[in-house]
């Protein structure tokens, strides 16, 4: 669908046409329900989730300017605050200290994440404490700066820093245990 084809869909959707509702919803549901899974802690929350953010996205269609940016970029920053905002209400936020993770020398790079099969690597993210997750989500995928991540969950720039860090330390050991041949291209 092009950006014109997309402007005239949601133009009926603020008349309420239904038709156009399902259009964009099929359109952009396989989108959100990727940042869904990967914020929710498991399958049935995500469904959820990608409900709630829809239900977002209809509500809040009427401020959407197309003069800003695309539509697609919006409707994925109201998806990601939508997927905060239930994880924040839900309280399945928990507290900054989650204890030790093993420090390990190499790290856990973006190229890394392309060579690992997807469900290993949705599954790890999943595992990971709530705290974590939010952190390692919104830097890496939503490729946020820690200023705007503190902002965002209420921490310190230097706990998201170190969120971030002990985040993918926690993933590389999930995939280093379920991978057992695997092996970082990249050590920094």
């Amino acid at each position: 669908m092009t950006e014109t084809e997309i402007l005239r869909t949601v133009e009926a959707c603020l008349r309420r046409d239904i038709r156009a509702e399902k259009v964009l919803f099929e359109y952009f549901a396989p989108r959100v329900f990727a940042l869904a899974r990967r914020y929710a802690p498991d399958e049935t929350a995500a469904q959820d989730f990608l409900q709630e953010c829809f239900v977002a996205v209809f509500d809040r269609l009427k401020k959407f300017d197309p003069a800003r940016g695309e539509f697609g970029a919006w409707l994925y920053r109201v998806s990601v605050n939508t997927c905060l905002q239930l994880l924040r209400r839900e309280k399945q936020q928990p507290p900054l200290d989650f204890g030790d993770v093993p420090v390990l020398v190499d790290d856990l790079g973006s190229e890394d994440l392309l060579q690992i099969p997807e469900q290993l690597v949705l599954e790890g993210i999943r595992q990971l404490p709530a705290g974590y997750r939010q952190v390692f989500n919104l830097a890496v995928f939503e490729e946020w700066p820690h200023r705007d991540i503190s902002a965002k969950l209420g921490i310190s720039e230097s706990a998201s820093r170190s969120q971030l860090v002990r985040a993918k330390q926690f993933l590389k050991n999930f995939i280093k245990k379920s991978l057992p041949s695997y092996e970082p291209q990249r050590l920094v």
